[in-house]
């Protein structure tokens, strides 16, 4: 197996006894944060745009920065959590989050909402893997482990469902501005319960920080989502994208090349000989594509076909976000009696549906219409969305936890990405196409939504097989491995 390919690393405990409800709600606080931040700017998008008088060519770039940015640095934040002490790393990334938000709350010109958001992008990289990191330490036990992980990853939910609402309230009593106030609050809430509670863990093994690997990483990463988000706009064959694409494989190559000649590798590329491993990190960047980039079309197909206000469209969302939480607290629990790839394979075939569901909706399709799609589809995603989280966890060696979290929680950024870019793509490419051919841009929009949501159910589908194929191999390989030892 996996772990077998490098040898546990003794990590000594600290002497404070480590309490791990306090841990956790330290750590779901600061996740929290990094997924409010990301529906609160699409919420507030068309009041920023209308205040600042942004163009429409620039105005993507304002939730496009904040995801830029965590998904290029999360992979290296998680070893330097193992590194320089997870409850640091996570302090300053709580620092950096609220950071940002202040910035956005005086922002008064789009280079300082771009700058805002990029802060805060540096804080939720920071947050996500040591965040996860601190209740892998905390919960040493792979079955309760399962618990906290559920519900750290419901915590998501949770953050893009209030997002859509402080929106909508700031906007209808306040400016946009006061939105981003919450983010300084909990990030403030989640620091200080880290202070009080969590205990400073980290690899004491004696090893030097991996800069080439830091840098090959972050830069390769960065120029990779710009292709996705720029090359969506502004054409995937452009010189400009050709030219990110081109240097993102050779950065990404070198930081190949690098970490496998290094003893002591930020990110154990080794691991991925074990199918089970690379199989976790593909689904759980499933999870996060179809969950984010299905959400992101039925905002804008809420807002620009049915005209909900900010508020109304948080309102609706509860169905989705509502189920997927509870959906994630209950995998907590099943995960014990049917374990991970169960409960992943079912979540991606009911996410599937959902998804289906929801791209069959019209323009005039009421709330009574969808709410079983986004109920159902909330579902899905909240049963895969942390056993996929903890599959790919259970599979690195004790004291390195953070280097798990940051690769996980980098292959769901990028999947997140995807969703965002490719989907966002596809439907503004089928958009353009119908609109001159029905005449009625609410037909069009509702029927480019639809297109992408077809997409998603693809990648939903695949992700299932990916996981039935993960559980056969599983089973065989236990089976094969089992077998001299019942000889012996």
């Amino acid at each position: 197996m996996a772990s077998d390919l490098r040898a546990p690393v003794t990590e000594r405990r600290p002497a404070q006894a480590v309490r791990p409800v306090p841990v956790l709600i330290a750590a779901c606080l600061g996740l929290f944060t990094v997924f409010l931040q990301t529906t609160q700017t699409i919420g507030t998008l068309s009041a920023v745009q209308d205040d600042l008088r942004i163009a429409s060519a620039d105005l993507v770039w304002v939730p496009s920065m904040y995801t830029l940015v965590v998904a290029s640095c999360v992979l290296g934040a998680g070893a330097l959590a193992d590194r320089w002490g997870r409850r640091r790393v996570f302090l300053a990334g709580a620092a950096t989050m609220a950071a940002g938000a202040v910035v956005l709350v005086l922002a008064g010109n789009l280079a300082t909402v771009l700058a805002g958001q990029a802060v805060a992008g540096l804080g939720g990289a920071l947050i996500t893997p040591s965040s996860l990191a601190l209740i892998t330490h905390a919960v040493p036990d792979p079955r309760r482990r399962a618990g906290a992980i559920a519900a750290w990853a419901a915590t998501s939910g949770l953050g893009l469902a209030i997002g859509p609402v402080t929106a909508g309230l700031a906007l209808r009593w306040w400016t946009w501005h006061s939105a981003f106030w919450l983010n300084l609050v909990v990030a403030a809430l989640g620091a200080a319960a880290a202070l009080r509670f969590v205990p400073e863990s980290r690899n004491p093994a004696p090893q030097r920080l991996d800069w080439a690997g830091q840098l090959t990483a972050i830069g390769g990463l960065a120029l990779m989502v710009f292709w996705l988000i720029d090359g969506g706009h502004h054409g995937y064959g452009s010189g400009r994208a050709l030219a990110a694409a081109t240097a993102a494989v050779v950065l990404l190559a070198a930081f190949v090349v690098v970490e496998l000649r290094r003893t002591a590798p930020m990110v154990d590329l080794r691991l991925m000989r074990d199918p089970s491993y690379a199989a976790s990190l593909l689904l759980a960047a499933t999870v996060l594509f179809g969950f984010v980039g299905l959400s992101l079309l039925e905002v804008l197909w809420l807002q620009r076909v049915r005209g909900l206000s900010a508020l109304q469209v948080g309102a609706q969302l509860l169905a989705e976000f509502g189920t997927f939480i509870a959906a994630s607290v209950l995998a907590g629990a099943l995960v014990r009696r049917v374990g991970p790839r169960a409960l992943i394979t079912v979540g991606l075939l009911l996410a599937a549906v959902g998804a289906t569901l929801f791209a069959r909706v019209d323009p005039d399709t009421t709330f009574s219409g969808y709410a079983a799609a986004l109920a159902v589809f909330g579902l899905g995603c909240g049963l895969a969305n942390a056993p996929s989280t903890a599959l790919a966890v259970s599979h690195v060696p004790h004291g390195r936890e953070g280097e798990a979290g940051g690769t996980v929680n980098a292959a769901r950024q990028i999947g997140a990405v995807l969703g965002t870019s490719v989907l966002g793509t596809l439907m503004t490419s089928r958009f353009g196409d119908r609109v001159g051919q029905v005449h009625d841009p609410r037909v069009a929009f509702t029927d480019a939504v639809g297109y992408a949501a077809g997409v998603v159910v693809t990648v939903l589908l695949v992700g299932t097989a990916v996981s039935l194929a993960s559980s056969v191999w599983s089973r065989r390989a236990t089976r094969l491995t089992s077998v001299p030892a019942e000889e012996s």
